[in-house]
């Protein structure tokens, strides 16, 4: 088993809108919305704490991954909303 999860593909996240309400749809459709708003809070609070850091310093390397990884999820999201309003 691996240590790190992956999320399903787009097929399949379509696939399982068929048997969904349309009030589902939309309910899955906000809780989206709200995980990216609280993901990109979370980011801009990541890049206020860089910029906070001294310059002559290497930027904290956790935090721009942590960055990247958010920007990625954000995407797959929006991709994932996209899909609810094409069903």
């Amino acid at each position: 088993m691996s240590a790190e999860s992956h999320p399903i593909p787009p097929t399949r996240f379509a696939a399982a809108l068929k048997d969904l309400s349309i009030g589902s749809l939309h309910a899955k459709a906000a809780e989206l919305r709200n995980n990216i708003q609280h993901l990109a809070s979370s980011n801009q609070q990541l890049r206020d704490y860089l910029l906070e850091q001294d310059p002559s310093l290497p930027a904290d390397a956790d935090c721009v991954d942590a960055i990247h990884e958010n920007e990625a999820v954000i995407k797959r999201m929006e991709e994932r909303i996209g899909l609810l309003k094409t069903e």
